[in-house]
């Protein structure tokens, strides 16, 4: 996923849940990417969780 800030603006990137990982880009200042991972379900269930990268929240629904 694409961050774009303006220059010196810092911004992090954290996940609701363990099985949406963050793998890069946890952090930065500036323009610059995350890169997450959404591990397989086996829960029989769907389940939701979310990214929040720089302020803004994005959800993440995986069916069962």
């Amino acid at each position: 996923m694409s961050v774009n800030t303006s220059s010196g603006c810092e911004w992090s990137a954290t996940s609701s849940a363990s099985w949406l990982t963050v793998t890069s880009g946890a952090s930065g200042t500036g323009t610059g990417a995350v890169v997450f991972q959404v591990a397989p379900n086996t829960t029989g269930q769907a389940r939701t969780a979310s990214l929040s990268i720089g302020g803004q929240t994005f959800t993440v629904n995986q069916t069962a």
